[in-house]
C-alpha cells in the first residue's frame, strides 16, 4: 500500500510534518514486545490480548480492514528488549505503508528509543506497560523532556497504566498501612530510574516514612549484590524494589531477605511481569507485596483463558484495551481513519470511554485518567490479589 501525503501545519521552532493517509482500505496496528526471553510470557499475553480485541471487532473498522503485526524487541539470544532491536520494529512501523498505529514498548529505556522514530513518522503509540512521566510532562523528567521525544512538534505519545507518579502515592499509602517507619529505595540505573526514586522519595515523605538511602543497579549481579548489601546496612525495616522483573531482580530480593530482621519488601509494577515471581524462593515470597496497575474482572480473565488457555495477567487485559482504543480511534475518525494525525487525534479526544479497564478519558498529554491500583501478596510464585491490602494502597 502506498502512502498519501497532506500538508499539515506545526509547532513554532519545529520543521514541518505532513499529515500521512494510508492509500487503501487496509491498515496495521504494529506492536513491538518481548516474546523471548526473560519476558516472553507477559508479551505472549500482551499480543494474545490484541489479537482477541482485533477479533471481537472482527478485523473491521467501518470500511477499513484491520490487522497485527507482532515484532520481537528482544534480539537473538537476549533475555531483555534491545536498543537495536527496539529501533529496528519502530522503523518497521513507520516504512510500512499501511500502518496507522504502534502499541509498545516494554520499559522507559525502549520507549525513549522508538517514539522519536514513530513520531517523526506521524504514528500513535501506545504504551501498556511503562510508567515515566517524562513522556507527558517535565516533572521528575530529565532535562529537555518531553519535548526530546516529539521532534515533529506534536505529541503522538498515548498511556493508557497510571504513571509513575501515581504508582508512588499508591505505594508510600501501602507502606503507611504496613507501618513502615524507614524505606530504602532500589532502582535500574537509567535518568527512568533516578526519576522513579525521586517521585517515592516524595511520596514517602508526605506519609512520614523515613527516607533510609537508595541504590541503584544495571543488568550485573555484582550491582544486585551490592544494593542488596546497601539496604541491609541502611537499617531500613521496609525495602523497595523498581528495577526489572528477572531473575537478577529475584536473587536481590532473596539476599535481602535471607538478611533477617523480618523487613517487609515491596516491589513495583515491573515484579508482575516476567521470571522474577518464579525465580524467587518461598520465603521472600512470603514478605513480598506487589503495587501494580487494576487486574482483569473475572468475566475477563474467564474469557481470556478460554481462548487462550492461560491467565491474561496485566500484560494481556492492557494488550487488549490498547488494541480496542486504537479500533475505537479509527472509527471515530470517520471516513478519515486511515489518517495518521486523524488517528491521533481522535485518540486524544477519547472522553469517558467504557472499557474492560473500567471507564476512562484521555488528556492533552496523552494520560488516561485511570489512577487505581491493585497489590498482591506472592504464592508459589503467582499473584494474588489482596482486597484489603488494593484498597489501602488506593486510600
Amino acid at each position: 500500500m502506498a502512502l498519501v501525503v497532506v500538508a499539515a501545519g506545526c509547532s513554532a521552532g519545529r520543521s514541518a510534518r505532513p499529515s500521512v493517509a494510508v492509500f487503501g482500505d487496509r491498515l496495521t496496528v504494529v506492536s513491538s514486545a518481548p516474546l523471548s526471553g526473560t519476558l516472553k510470557a507477559s508479551g505472549e499475553a500482551l499480543i494474545n490480548g490484541e489479537r482477541l480485541a482485533l477479533s471481537d471487532a472482527g478485523g473491521m473498522v467501518g470500511p477499513f480492514i484491520v490487522g497485527l503485526e507482532a515484532l520481537n524487541s528482544v534480539q537473538g539470544s537476549g533475555e531483555l528488549p534491545s536498543v537495536p532491536q527496539v529501533a529496528s520494529n519502530a522503523r518497521i512501523a513507520i516504512q510500512d505503508g499501511t500502518a496507522i498505529a504502534y502499541i509498545g514498548d516494554y520499559d522507559a529505556a525502549s520507549t525513549a528509543i522508538s517514539l522519536p522514530l514513530t513520531n517523526q513518522g506521524g504514528i500513535l503509540q501506545i504504551s501498556t506497560d511503562e510508567g515515566y512521566s517524562g513522556f507527558t510532562s517535565d516533572r521528575y523528567a530529565a532535562a529537555g523532556e518531553p519535548e526530546r521525544f516529539f521532534p515533529s512538534g506534536r505529541s503522538s505519545f498515548g498511556r493508557l497504566l497510571p504513571n509513575e507518579l501515581l504508582e508512588a502515592r499508591a505505594q508510600a499509602q501501602l507502606q503507611r498501612q504496613q507501618r513502615c517507619a524507614s524505606t530504602f529505595i532500589i532502582s535500574d540505573s537509567s535518568t527512568f530510574g533516578a526519576s522513579q526514586q525521586q517521585a517515592l522519595a516524595d511520596q514517602l515523605k508526605r506519609e512520614k516514612i523515613a527516607l533510609a538511602g537508595s541504590a541503584s543497579i544495571d543488568a550485573t549481579p555484582q550491582t544486585g549484590r551490592e544494593a542488596a548489601d546497601k539496604a541491609l546496612g541502611s537499617g531500613a525495616d521496609c525495602i523497595y524494589y523498581g528495577g526489572p522483573g528477572d531473575r537478577l531482580g529475584a536473587a536481590l530480593l532473596d539476599r535481602v531477605n535471607a538478611g533477617g530482621g523480618n523487613r517487609k519488601l515491596f516491589a513495583g509494577r515491573r515484579a508482575a511481569n516476567g521470571a522474577l515471581l518464579g525465580a524467587l524462593g518461598a520465603s521472600a515470597q512470603r514478605s513480598l507485596l506487589v503495587v501494580g496497575p487494576e487486574a482483569a474482572s473475572k468475566s475477563f480473565e474467564a474469557r481470556y483463558r478460554a481462548r487462550f488457555g492461560s491467565s491474561a495477567g496485566v500484560a494481556g487485559l492492557y494488550g487488549y484495551e490498547a488494541m480496542a482504543v486504537i479500533l475505537d480511534s479509527i472509527r471515530r475518525a470517520g471516513v478519515n481513519g486511515n489518517n495518521r494525525d486523524s488517528v491521533i487525534s481522535a485518540f486524544r479526544a477519547t472522553k469517558d470511554r467504557r472499557s474492560v479497564l473500567g471507564p476512562y478519558s484521555v488528556s492533552a498529554a496523552g494520560e488516561s485518567s485511570l489512577s487505581r491500583f491493585t497489590v498482591w501478596t506472592v504464592r508459589s510464585g503467582r499473584l494474588v490479589e489482596s482486597a484489603g491490602l488494593t484498597a489501602a494502597a488506593n486510600g
